[in-house]
């Protein structure tokens, strides 16, 4: 039998390292020699094989992606979301100068010259009132779906969905064009949220108002009042579906005199509602107190821990930023934030410490958000954010990993977490996805050249190796 020892210069990676077979080494050397040999060289090069969350180097330059299409005046070019082809390319999406653009990349980082214009797609008639993309979903047949909101006061709020064929272009058995539009309201900003049901209908929610749609991009009667059922928060920032068809929303904002907080909080403590509606669009009164329960984190991201079937043992994970008066961040003014709900919307006491988790990072970053969140295979957590100075102008793309019951991976970057950096720019992570060898993509911002008009706002993919 032969063990093969390192001579562990671990060179740049990619290069080729040397190996010396152990039959070359002295005759004389004792078997147990051999053994505390391989046993220290072992040792020796594990620190160097942890690679759990680290840049890929094999993605884009260095493990990321920038583009500044599009950005004009600073006005932006950066991505919201992001969704994964079973084919592994990469679909991410947000604003493009004044438009609601997505491109899409290839497995190696590069942008995939088959999509729209050189791996570009502007969803048209959305430049007109600084519009992004909040949302994106492939379908089983890998057509892909979009949600757009108009952002600029003024304009009539719309629910705005777009369905792009595989190759980028509008798929026009989708309402005859592709675009399908919808007023919600008189006027104002009309953030909204997207999800792609099992068979195929698409909800949007936001202003108020959640609707939704059937696969041919018309209102589903069946839901709400035709098609449109009325929402407890104005704003919500994220959904999620269980697997009965219940659909969770979560808003980072406090409705004044709706419900009381877990027991030990006050209600100045709180600050995430997470909402329950049944299949049909109406509130599920079973659901925390008629239908809400509090979030101890200022709740942007949500997801469903579940053994598939989310009747008892089905968890409710919450993301965002800790709040300082929760005494909780170690001193600094914001953490990341993870709480964990009960299938009755109660506090999950089981996770982290009294079902909250709080992290942050050093002391030259006091402030960290959490933006998004995706769940492994496993259970893990792989949270995203942003964190720094603001003062300072300095955040940093921001990620940490946990076990499913919220307690940092320390075999991931330093002690569970990573930052990437930029320049001295500010850059945060929107949105989290997870490719089926365990790697990390990441998408968001960074304003890569501070200073208007000569300021650059880039939309950037990262992506980090999983182990």
């Amino acid at each position: 039998m032969m063990c093969e020892i390192d001579v562990v210069n671990r060179a740049p990676m990619g290069k080729t390292q040397n190996r010396l077979p152990m039959s070359n080494l002295n005759l004389g050397t004792t078997i147990w020699g051999v053994v505390l040999a391989c046993a220290v060289l072992v040792a020796w090069s594990n620190p160097a094989m942890a690679q759990a969350g680290k840049l890929d180097p094999a993605f884009g330059t260095g493990g990321t992606f920038i583009s500044t299409a599009g950005e004009f005046n600073n006005t932006g070019t950066f991505g919201n979301v992001v969704a994964l082809q079973s084919d592994g390319k990469i679909v991410a999406a947000g604003q493009i100068g004044f438009a609601s653009g997505l491109l899409r990349l290839t497995t190696n980082g590069t942008l995939d010259q088959s999509f729209g214009n050189g791996g570009v797609v502007i969803i048209p008639g959305s430049d007109f009132s600084l519009a992004q993309i909040i949302g994106v979903a492939i379908q089983s047949d890998g057509k892909i779906v979009v949600g757009s909101s108009n952002l600029e006061a003024g304009f009539g709020p719309l629910f705005m969905l777009a369905r792009l064929n595989v190759n980028g272009s509008l798929d026009t058995t989708f309402d005859g064009t592709g675009i399908v539009e919808t007023q919600i309201g008189s006027f104002g900003a009309a953030a909204s949220v997207l999800a792609l049901q099992p068979d195929g209908k698409i909800l949007l929610a936001g202003q108020s108002v959640m609707a939704r749609y059937d696969a041919n991009g018309q209102l589903d009667d069946s839901f709400g009042n035709g098609g449109e059922a009325a929402i407890s928060v104005s704003g919500p920032t994220a959904i999620a579906l269980q697997p009965d068809g219940k659909i969770l929303l979560a808003a980072g904002e406090i409705v004044p005199g709706t419900l009381t907080g877990p027991p030990g909080l006050n209600l100045s403590q709180i600050a995430g509602i997470i909402s329950r509606y049944n299949a049909n669009g109406s509130l599920d009164t079973s659901f925390g107190a008629s239908g809400q329960a509090a979030s101890v984190v200022a709740a942007s991201a949500i997801a469903v821990q579940t053994d598939g079937v989310c009747l008892s043992t089905c968890k409710i994970l919450v993301g965002g930023s800790t709040v300082s008066s929760l005494s909780i961040n170690n001193g600094n003014a914001f953490g990341f934030g993870l709480s964990r709900l009960t299938s009755n919307g109660s506090v999950d006491a089981t996770f982290g410490t009294n079902g909250v988790v709080a992290t942050t990072f050093p002391s030259a970053q006091p402030q960290a958000v959490l933006f998004a969140f995706a769940l492994q295979t496993n259970g893990d957590i792989v949270a995203g954010g942003t964190a720094g100075h603001p003062s300072a102008a300095q955040t940093d793309f921001a990620l940490a990993r946990y076990t499913g019951n919220g307690q940092l991976d320390t075999a991931f970057g330093s002690a569970g977490t990573v930052t990437t950096t930029f320049g001295t720019t500010q850059a945060a992570i929107s949105a989290v996805a997870l490719q089926s060898d365990g790697k990390i993509v990441a998408v968001g911002g960074s304003q890569l050249s501070p200073g208007v008009p000569t300021g650059k706002v880039g939309f950037i993919v990262t992506r980090y190796l999983g182990h």
